[in-house]
Formats: C-alpha cells, structure tokens, sequence
C-alpha cells in the first residue's frame, strides 16, 4: 500500500508531537519546508511504517499503545527501535518519498 503523506496535520499538533503514522499515512505537525530541514524525524517515521508492516496495522497498534502504557515514550521498544534507525540511510520506498516530498 503506498505511504501517503501530510504535513502541517492538525492531529500530531493536538496530540503535541512532531509526527504520528496512523498507517497508510505519516501525518507531520509542520509544513513540508520545515520537515525537508529533518531527515532523521521522516526516517523516524518510516521505521513505524516499517513496523506496522512486519506486525499488521491492528496488532502493532495494539502493541504500541500497550507499551507506551507499560513503559512510556522513552522506554518503549518501538520508539527505541525507530531512534536506533533514524540515522541511517533511506531505502527502497522510503528514500523514493524523500526525493518527491524534497521536489515538490
């Protein structure tokens, strides 16, 4: 399914976040211009698409939500794992996002 993109969203603002994925969508807080100056927040939320895929959109939901009750943002494997990744290179669809989000 192809990752679809939004940015100045209102509903990573109301929820005081820079970016949330409620797959298939990367809903961004603020404007493309703003985002193109942030590549580790983009490839932060590629892992969680990443994430959702390999789990399945309901389980990984689930999943997600029961480790930030657990542990909360800092500790929770999920949000560790997309901070472990957020420094590496694109690939694939990720990096093929990147260039036509950069060009527009």
């Amino acid at each position: 399914m192809k990752i679809r993109r939004k940015f100045g969203h209102w509903i990573p603002r109301l929820l005081k976040v820079n970016a949330i994925v409620l797959y298939p969508f990367i809903l961004f807080a603020e404007p493309l211009k703003a985002v193109r100056n942030k590549r580790n927040l983009y490839k932060h939320e590629w892992v969680h698409v990443e994430q959702y895929r390999r789990e399945g959109i309901l389980k990984f939901a689930i999943l997600y939500l029961w480790e930030q009750f657990r542990r909360g943002y800092a500790y929770n494997k999920y949000e560790l794992e997309a901070g472990s990744k957020q420094h590496k290179d694109f690939t694939g669809e990720e990096m093929s996002a990147w260039y036509e989000d950069m060009n527009l």
